[in-house]
């Protein structure tokens, strides 16, 4: 038996204050996760569900080879097919700069009038992340903020939005084409008939059996198209089309609505 004076749940949590931190690891994945989330809000203005690919995603930004190493994490998280870095960030943005007035005005009252007419004429010089020198004077953390102000790209063709940090761009293609069209759908179809699985009742490695049927032509026409895809990620043996309503008494049969149409989907333990 094992000898426990006190209960676990009374005793202090061991120490871990052995384990190094992993600063630069733990630097990298906040980065990862601004780009992510960014990325998705760029998807949620543009009403692009997240099942549909897209076909690029760039990251510009001092150093931005530092996420090449994450890049199928965030190709995941983003669904995109590709991953592009850029580090000259003033080819697509400008730094506009803002002056805390009420702050500085204390210290270089007598300057401020300069400073106004130097922010007009784009006179000023970062230091560096909270340093710039203007009109002759130093101003140093919020006696500023800097801004990206985006330059002008084909709205059509992409979308671009600067990281809360200020520091990266996130630039995603927002052409659709029909390829990643039928792409979302074939995801469409894998996420119903996972759906329908868990539905049945199956265990996770059941092979099935499945028949599929659908009043809009295009559905059945990319479920025959990706059909070895759609097998593969649902442990499928077989995927057969039909031309009629399903009534396979044999088999479980489940209504789903996808944003392109309804599809009926049968399923069918393989014994």
């Amino acid at each position: 038996m094992i000898d426990r004076k006190t209960s676990v749940h009374l005793q202090d949590f061991p120490s871990v204050n052995f384990l190094n931190d992993e600063v630069d690891l733990i630097h990298d994945m906040d980065l990862i996760r601004a780009i992510c989330s960014t990325a998705l809000a760029i998807r949620d203005s543009k009403n692009l569900r997240v099942r549909l690919p897209l076909q690029s995603l760039t990251i510009i930004g001092k150093n931005a080879h530092r996420i090449l190493p994450f890049i199928d994490i965030i190709s995941e998280e983003v669904n995109v097919k590709e991953i592009k870095i850029a580090e000259n960030i003033s080819e697509f943005a400008d730094n506009k700069l803002q002056i805390n007035f009420k702050k500085i005005g204390a210290k270089f009252g007598a300057k401020i009038k300069e400073i106004t007419q130097a922010i007009k004429e784009n006179n000023w010089q970062k230091i560096d992340d909270k340093t710039i020198e203007i009109a002759g004077v130093k101003l140093v953390d919020d006696d500023f903020e800097l801004k990206l102000t985006i330059k002008n790209i084909d709205e059509k063709k992409s979308a671009i939005l600067a990281l809360p940090s200020n520091d990266f761009l996130i630039l995603l293609s927002i052409e659709i084409t029909q390829e990643l069209e039928d792409e979302g759908i074939a995801r469409d179809i894998v996420r119903a008939i996972q759906q329908n699985r868990k539905d049945a009742d199956l265990q996770i490695t059941d092979m099935v059996k499945l028949e599929i049927f659908s009043t809009k032509p295009r559905i059945t026409s990319v479920a025959k198209r990706f059909e070895n895809y759609i097998k593969s990620q649902v442990l499928a043996i077989s995927l057969e089309i039909s031309n009629d309503k399903i009534s396979n008494s044999s088999a479980k049969i489940f209504d789903n609505q996808l944003d392109d149409g309804d599809i009926q989907i049968a399923i069918t333990r393989n014994s």
